[in-house]
């Protein structure tokens, strides 16, 4: 008798971390946010400034180097994605930006590459 009662407490017990464990993933699920179509990355906030820091001086976008200028939304999506990423990621084939200069900071790379993929909004 003592033999089946330990095992029903084992089995007793058992069934109760089962039993939490997916309530705990049920709740989980439940507070996660659903919005998908939040911008993760502002053109205005995160990505034109990294071009105001690296790209738009007078020498270079700022002044209109290359018949491409950086300085605004409009101006900065007239540069195909294709050119404007293979430039800062130092591509072959690409002229490298910024020019004469070091990559740029892979976390910038990323939020300009987020911002594409986000459909290059200007937000």
């Amino acid at each position: 008798m003592k033999r089946i009662t330990k095992h029903l407490v084992i089995l007793s017990v058992f069934i109760f971390v089962l039993g939490s464990c997916k309530k705990e993933s049920e709740d989980e699920n439940e507070t996660k946010p659903n919005n998908p179509t939040t911008a993760l990355v502002s053109f205005q906030t995160d990505v034109l400034p990294i071009f105001n820091t690296h790209c738009n001086g007078s020498y270079c976008h700022g002044g209109g180097a290359d018949g491409k200028s950086f300085i605004s939304h409009s101006n900065v999506v007239s540069v195909p994605t294709a050119t404007l990423l293979g430039a800062i990621n130092h591509t072959v084939g690409f002229s490298p930006m910024p020019k004469s200069q070091l990559k740029l900071m892979q976390t910038d790379i990323d939020t300009i590459t987020i911002w594409i993929n986000e459909g290059r909004l200007n937000n």
